[in-house]
């Protein structure tokens, strides 16, 4: 009788290791996947940053802001640029802005991506000094 209640007990033993395994095979799973899709995240979120970067400076170096834009595909409507981004579905604005002052203007350009669901996901604003032609 011994031998039996040795072997149950065996394998009640088992049994409790693999769903220990199982269990913890679920969980890194449940980990690893999170972290794919935050990593994937970022990546994107460096790609938007990148492009609103380059087109901040790209604004900055162009004599010309608003013939630049209507190049590039962007629409006016108001005061306010606009264009949709096929590849990350992310919607560009950009809102230019003068100030006179006695020697010139100073230029504000305000370059925003919104997602597909309408979120901000950045807001890039810089300023140029532009002088008064003589």
């Amino acid at each position: 009788m011994k031998s039996g209640n040795h072997s149950n007990a065996l394998l009640v033993e088992l049994l409790i290791v693999i769903m220990f395994f199982m269990l913890a095979a679920t969980v890194l799973l449940q980990v690893f996947t999170t972290a794919e899709k935050q990593s994937r995240d970022s990546g994107q979120m460096i790609g938007t940053l990148n492009e609103a970067q380059n087109l901040t400076d790209q604004l900055y170096a162009a004599d010309d802001p608003e013939a630049f834009l209507k190049d590039h595909g962007f629409i006016l409507s108001g005061n306010t640029w606009s264009k949709a981004d096929d590849d990350s579905k992310n919607t560009i604005t950009v809102m230019i802005s003068e100030k006179p002052t006695q020697a010139g203007a100073m230029r504000y350009f305000s370059v925003s991506f919104d997602n597909a669901a309408h979120e901000n996901l950045i807001t890039l604003n810089n300023a140029k000094y532009v002088e008064a032609a003589p």
